[in-house]
């Protein structure tokens, strides 16, 4: 589980988060929503270690990120931003073999070439280990980064707790990647791994999501399990859009709409 208790952060005088106090468990899709400025990415930084609070304090299963050694905790926590830059045209293997670094000395063990055997066919992109990064498509490229972020956090201990974030991973991207990347993130929901999810897109974050945070100017405007338990009065005001609750042609479930 990640914890935020009390957390505040201040850049250049001005407050960016203010009191914050949320968790994220374990099993989860746990995502974070809110318009441009709200905090999104602030609070995600604070929750990888990335960056010190102001105020208050972050816990990985109550104990205080602060404290963790930097090596050890690249073991267990990984980030996968919305774009990485690669200027050499490595390998497609070598570059998620980039995540077992923490994992070993000067020389990747056999079982860490396995594992980014694993994370690339988890991903969809075994097919393409040979062939040069920079010559893959957007889409393909943030598919690779997951691979990378998940060999950094794979381990063959079953019960070892593992942090993944994920900052707004399918910006930009088709929908097809978009919704390939989320289903990868949902099938490693379990009670050793704490998922949480910046996501820009309403309808495509309420569809994945089980675990909701909306964040309005740098404070949380409502926590909610599922999309149906959020009342529209916040959608609207947090998003400034009008929203209403509709039936799909079947009847078979409802869905949020969005207009301006």
């Amino acid at each position: 589980m990640v914890e935020l208790r009390g957390v505040s952060y201040r850049a250049g005088g001005a407050l960016i988060l203010d009191d914050v106090s949320v968790r994220f468990e374990p099993g989860q899709l746990n995502v974070v929503l809110g318009p441009n400025g709200a905090g999104k990415s602030t609070l995600l930084r604070l929750a990888t270690g990335l960056v010190r609070p102001t105020s208050g304090e972050v816990r990985y299963d109550g104990e205080p990120v602060a404290r963790l050694e930097p090596e050890p905790l690249a073991r267990r926590r990984a980030v996968l931003s919305q774009h990485v830059e690669l200027a050499f045209a490595l390998p497609v293997a070598d570059v998620v073999l980039m995540g077992r670094y923490p994992h070993y000395g000067r020389t990747p063990h056999p079982r860490d070439r396995e594992i980014v055997s694993s994370a690339l066919e988890l991903v969809g992109m075994a097919h393409k280990r040979d062939q040069a990064y920079t010559t893959l498509s957007g889409g393909e490229r943030q598919k690779v980064q997951l691979a990378r972020v998940l060999a950094q956090i794979w381990s063959d201990d079953s019960r070892e707790a593992r942090y993944l974030f994920l900052d707004e991973p399918t910006n930009g991207l088709d929908v097809h990647y978009q919704l390939h990347i989320l289903q990868v993130a949902r099938g490693l929901m379990s009670p050793e791994c704490t998922i949480v999810a910046v996501l820009h897109d309403l309808n495509v974050a309420f569809e994945y999501g089980t675990h909701f945070v909306l964040l309005e100017n740098g404070r949380i405007a409502i926590e909610a399990r599922t999309s149906a338990e959020i009342p529209a009065n916040v959608i609207e005001r947090v998003f400034r859009v009008r929203a209403r609750r509709v039936r799909s042609a079947d009847h078979a479930e409802e869905y949020w709409r969005f207009d301006l």
